[in-house]
């Protein structure tokens, strides 16, 4: 893989960093063995150092290694921490999360094929630890089946309706990280994702987030009447972008969240 040299600074950086929490790290390996990246990333996820945590999150999808694992790491810790669990709970939690996610790149995304890298995890372990690691497993299985889910549905958007329709609403869609946007418009995008960011939400969840807002940005243009009207205009024309219920639910949520901070936009100016 070749970066920019703007993503190599940021994986010396990530380098460096990594290197005093899990140790060495060989960047001219992370971008041209992706099984080695993908046990890095997982390592560094796992840290207790959320800078690093950070970084690896950007890393990860600059790379497109590993994001749906390290997305679902990142979300099942912060559901721990909701749940207000012990230290030690997250500590075991983190130790048994290592080894199960290092076979999770090459695990097909259906329950048999988890169930088996599951049971083989189980036969390296002692007779001790099964239980809590079968338990973590059953949990964190919502988790990553989740993830997955995603990113084959929103990165492999379907449509409908007219060919005219179609075809605009999938060009919008796929370019849609080319399109320029005013300061106006940004302001309340980047409001949205750091808020998202600050709630735990996984950085997977965030980038399809922001990629929605963004389409529902464009579809606000220049349009007439209230702000209310226009944008449940943009909602009702948008929508048929997808195609399947679950990625329409997913789209309704965000265009829910989304409202607040462009309606508030809209308002101060």
């Amino acid at each position: 893989m070749t970066l920019n040299n703007q993503n190599l600074i940021a994986l010396s950086k990530f380098a460096m960093k990594a290197k005093r929490h899990i140790g060495l790290v060989m960047t001219q390996e992370m971008t041209h063995d992706r099984q080695y990246a993908s046990s890095i990333l997982i390592k560094a996820t796992l840290s207790d150092d959320h800078e690093l945590v950070d970084m690896t999150r950007k890393i990860s999808v600059e790379l497109d290694v590993g994001v749906e694992v390290i997305a679902a790491i990142e979300s099942y810790l912060n559901s721990l921490v909701a749940k207000g669990v012990s230290n030690k709970c997250i500590v075991d939690s983190k130790h048994f999360l290592g080894k199960l996610a290092q076979s999770l790149p090459d695990t097909h995304a259906d329950g048999a094929s988890y169930r088996q890298t599951v049971e083989a995890l189980i036969q390296e372990l002692d007779v001790e630890e099964r239980r809590f690691c079968i338990s973590l497993a059953r949990e964190f299985y919502v988790f990553w089946i989740r993830e997955n889910s995603l990113a084959d549905e929103f990165y492999n958007v379907q449509v409908f309706e007219s060919e005219t329709q179609k075809e605009e609403l999938m060009a919008l869609w796929n370019n849609i990280e080319q399109e320029f946007f005013s300061d106006t418009e940004s302001l309340p995008l980047n409001m949205y994702i750091n808020s998202m960011r600050k709630i735990g939400v996984s950085e997977r969840d965030v980038n399809i987030r922001r990629k929605i807002a963004k389409v529902l940005i464009v579809a606000l243009r220049n349009k007439l009447g209230s702000a209310e009207e226009t944008y449940r205009d943009a909602i009702n024309k948008t929508q048929h972008l997808f195609l399947w219920q679950d990625q329409k639910e997913f789209f309704l949520i965000v265009s829910r969240e989304f409202h607040h901070f462009w309606l508030g936009n809209i308002q101060k100016h």
